[in-house]
Formats: C-alpha cells, structure tokens, sequence
C-alpha cells in the first residue's frame, strides 16, 4: 500500500510541484494522472540505465564519485534522464534547457526524501 501512495505522491509532484517551482520551464503537457505516471516510468528506466551504462563504462568508480561529490554526480544524470525522456517524449514533457531540468532533478530528488521519509 505504501508503494502506491509513493508513486501516486511522486507523479503529483510531477505534476504540480516540478511546474511550479521551475515557473513552468519543466511541465508535463496537457497533464493527466497517466501521462504523469508515463513519464515517471520513463525517466526512472532512463536513470536505471544511464547510471548502469556509467558504471559500466568507469569499471564502478561511479561509486566513489557519487561518495566524493556528495550525490551531485547522481543529481546531474537525474537531469540527464529528464533531458533525455523530454527528447523522447516531446509530446507528453516539455523541458525548456538543462538547467531547468537540474531545477526538476532537484525537485524531484527532494520531494521523494520527504515522501519516504514520511511512508517508510
């Protein structure tokens, strides 16, 4: 039951928060509850991979860089993967520039330390 009030939680935060707080730069269009959750699958099966691939390709010292940079190399391919699924799905998410999806990431990463903070 957690587990559905955290993804149904994490789509409204793509829903309202991310728009708000980016002033609109970083919005699902025409947003519904499905879309939302579209996107939501998207982005995370692009960071699975993206985070894989780097792994992959610095022989695990993604890692060490992750301890050293105090999660900021994990903040940058979270924006990575939003840039990306906003390529993909130019129809359903709209991503002004990468720094407005840094501001996204950023949202994204704070909402969901408060939601399991919250449920877990």
């Amino acid at each position: 039951m957690n587990l559905l009030l955290s993804v149904f939680l994490q789509v409204l935060v793509l829903l309202v928060v991310v728009p708000a707080c980016t002033g609109g730069n970083v919005a699902i269009r025409h947003g519904g509850f499905f879309r939302g959750l579209l996107v939501l699958i998207c982005i995370s099966l692009t960071n699975i991979i993206l985070s894989f691939g780097l792994i992959i390709l610095t022989v695990g010292m993604t890692v060490v860089l992750q301890w050293l940079t105090f999660g900021l190399l994990g903040l940058l391919i979270n924006a990575l993967a939003i840039r990306i699924t906003a390529g993909v799905l130019k129809d359903v998410l709209y991503v002004r520039n990468f720094w407005s999806a840094l501001g996204a990431a950023l949202v994204i990463v704070l909402a969901n330390a408060a939601i399991h903070r919250c449920l877990f």
